[in-house]
């Protein structure tokens, strides 16, 4: 496990995380605040005022570790590892023997896909819906990966911008581990959600790809990105599909390996090398994986870097959108925003410029969704309340469609029950998802 997270002690209680955090604005309850969370941890540790391991857990998981307080803080207090670590510690002490969570997470973690697919139609049955007294999602589709690793090749047909590093396009590539230094050569981690129940997203994403000149490699052996695990105090899980996703991807001599969910590329790029250490067996695999991983956005900003044109696309009907942020979206550090999408969503704006007839409205605020890993899960009620709050904004912009890029926002974001009518209801996709679109068209 990292090192004892100790940033918390700069925590100054000045109050500027509570804006921002999701669990906090439904009900105002310093006990669930960032803030708060550094409180109960300081006080614990003190022994001063000694809390019950119930209190403890309580405010520890109604946290989404969405990371948002971390963006304000002045003091670089890292609260997400701070909650993390905590969680730990309490499942370890805890010891449930049986939860949703834990169902879920099984399930998660079980690499045979009928099985997810399965509880998800159980879930869906009107009298187990009733019972249960929350939306699930339906798989939409065959899983995205089957029973052995594929390759997509590139389409080297297409023009690429001058540029004195880059030769005219050679034959097409049958190998991914050939060394070919024409195309760029990429592995695609598409994560659980992707893969099982929204399989068209990972499709669009490939699509989108091999459309712009990339090849593309997606080993068998990856699963989910440990997020889920991790977020519920899972550590040895949580490490477990850590390793199982480095080494599907080892020595495959990829430029990059490019996920389209949000929450997979902050699990991966931030949360890895935390729980890793010198001593572990796949210590260097993990951090050589962690470094390679990159959003589709960064992706297609590194390609525009490199002298490649961004194939555009046009869709058969014009469409007003908003572009829910998701909360673990980063973008890279040497990004700076260029036309106006790109000023108003960051990264993905560059995708959302080669669309023609797409229309980016903007979000006021740019509320959390209320997914958070196993948040929804665990605290359905008040994942509604956040998700609730966040469409007030929707409703404000008036759009045709919602569009973004994590699995977890996906899931709240088309879970309108109770939100909105059913003739009312608001289209959700992944903003790769309308650009693959645009280009088929």
């Amino acid at each position: 496990m990292s090192s004892e997270n100790k940033t918390y002690l700069n925590c100054v209680h000045c109050g500027k995380c509570l804006p921002v955090c999701p669990s906090y604005n439904i009900g105002f309850n310093e006990f669930l605040s960032p803030r708060g969370r550094v409180r109960i941890v300081l006080t614990d540790y003190t022994d001063s005022l000694p809390l019950k391991a119930g209190k403890v857990q309580e405010s520890m998981s109604l946290c989404l570790m969405c990371g948002r307080c971390e963006k304000v803080c002045p003091n670089d207090v890292n609260l997400v590892e701070l909650v993390a670590n905590e969680k730990i510690k309490l499942e370890e002490f805890t010891n449930k023997s049986f939860s949703s969570d834990k169902l879920a997470l099984n399930i998660l973690k079980n690499k045979r896909e009928i099985l997810l697919k399965t509880a998800l139609k159980i879930a869906n049955i009107p009298f187990v819906k009733k019972l249960s007294g929350r939306n699930s999602p339906m798989p939409e589709g065959k899983s995205f990966i089957g029973k052995r690793d594929l390759i997509f090749n590139a389409d080297t047909s297409l023009e690429k911008s001058p540029s004195p590093s880059l030769k005219n396009g050679k034959a097409i590539r049958q190998s991914a581990v050939e060394d070919d230094k024409n195309i760029f050569k990429v592995g695609y981690f598409s994560g659980c959600v992707f893969n099982g129940i929204y399989p068209q997203i990972s499709i669009d994403t490939v699509a989108s790809l091999t459309k712009n000149g990339v090849e593309v490699f997606v080993p068998k052996m990856q699963g989910c990105c440990g997020l889920p695990f991790i977020s519920s105090g899972g550590l040895k899980s949580f490490k477990e599909l850590a390793v199982n996703n480095a080494l599907a991807f080892k020595g495959k001599k990829l430029d990059y390996i490019v996920t389209s969910c949000a929450s997979c590329s902050y699990s991966i790029n931030k949360l890895y090398p935390k729980y890793f250490n010198e001593n572990d067996e796949n210590y260097t695999e993990i951090l050589d994986f962690s470094k390679k991983l990159i959003s589709i956005w960064s992706f297609f900003n590194q390609l525009k870097k490199n002298g490649f044109e961004i194939k555009k696309g046009k869709l058969d009907n014009e469409a007003e959108a908003v572009f829910h942020i998701p909360c673990h979206l980063s973008n890279m550090p040497d990004f700076k925003p260029a036309t106006v999408y790109e000023k108003l969503i960051g990264e993905p704006g560059l995708i959302a410029d080669k669309i023609e007839g797409l229309k980016l409205k903007p979000l006021r605020y740019n509320y959390c969704c209320g997914n958070g890993g196993m948040f929804n899960v665990g605290h359905y009620e008040l994942s509604k309340k956040i998700t609730k709050r966040k469409f007030e904004e929707i409703k404000e912009a008036a759009p045709q469609e919602i569009l973004t890029s994590c699995s977890g926002c996906l899931f709240s974001l088309k879970d309108q029950s109770g939100i909105l009518k059913h003739n009312q209801s608001i289209p959700v996709n992944h903003l790769i998802g309308i650009y693959a679109r645009s280009l088929r068209s």
